[in-house]
């Protein structure tokens, strides 16, 4: 009988690892939350919390689907992106000023950064990095960068053009699981180490933003969230509970959210 007990753990057990190290989308949806709104873009983070983005505003909602904070500045322009990868940090770009501004989890400012000011003339792309400072791509030497809150660099690639042959001109930067993957609609996504030395290049073009998730690029593209895998080079689609009138999809643990022409749908499967 211990023997039978045993040998059924270790089914149990084996196949639980094979479940997490193929990881996937099933089972149904569950609606948990839907609000009206014209925003363009949308964001989420590791504790189930979405960010809606509109033009100068951003909304806040908790995984249960409730609307929490706003937050709305108009005085450096429209919102380029907001990386929610650290929720007591949220960073967010405003291109046309070169100006990042942090917010807690209130969605209140902490921090406001004038890049132009300190010294850089052409940034396309930022992100949070988990140590509390920030990565961006310096357009003018060719070089992806960590400064602190003082503009201090504490990390720098290599001039990528002289590595890479070309001039990469990103859209979009991610720091996942001590990488960090930047996005360039030409060349593909740009894999570094913490130390910004540049990695390898995954053969995704086209894209405008994605996820890492277990290892995998999750993306939304023609109408469908694609997971492709660069180890194997697998390519699935995931299912999603509504395509119509979609805008983007974001997707982390039990939580996916849809953003649509005139509203935005949270679900939990």
């Amino acid at each position: 009988m211990n023997k039978l007990s045993n040998s059924l753990r270790s089914l149990v057990l084996i196949g639980a690892i094979l479940c997490l190290g193929s990881w996937s989308l099933q089972g149904g949806f569950r609606l948990i939350g839907s609000f009206a709104t014209k925003a363009n873009a949308l964001a989420l983070d590791n504790f189930g919390n979405f960010y809606t983005v509109a033009n100068n505003r951003i909304e806040k909602y908790s995984k249960e689907g409730k609307l929490l904070f706003p937050y709305e500045e108009f005085r450096f322009g429209k919102v380029g992106m907001v990386d929610a990868t650290n929720p007591m940090k949220l960073l967010v770009y405003y291109p046309d000023y070169m100006t990042i501004v942090t917010l807690d989890r209130f969605l209140s400012p902490l921090n406001t950064y004038d890049l132009f000011s300190m010294g850089y003339q052409n940034v396309s792309a930022v992100a949070s990095s988990a140590d509390g400072r920030i990565w961006f791509y310096d357009n003018v030497d060719f070089k992806l960068k960590k400064i602190d809150e003082f503009g201090k660099i504490f990390r720098e690639s290599q001039a990528l053009n002289v590595i890479l042959g070309q001039t990469p001109n990103p859209n979009f930067i991610q720091e996942r699981d001590n990488r960090i993957y930047m996005n360039d609609p030409e060349l593909g996504i740009l894999v570094f180490d913490l130390f910004g030395s540049y990695a390898k290049t995954i053969p995704i073009k086209g894209l405008k933003k994605f996820q890492v998730l277990q290892d995998q690029i999750v993306y939304f593209e023609n109408n469908q969230l694609n997971a492709y895998q660069p180890l194997t080079f697998e390519l699935k689609t995931l299912p999603l509970p509504d395509t119509t009138d979609l805008v983007h999809v974001v997707i982390e643990k039990d939580m996916i959210g849809l953003l649509k022409k005139d509203k935005v749908e949270f679900f939990a499967y």
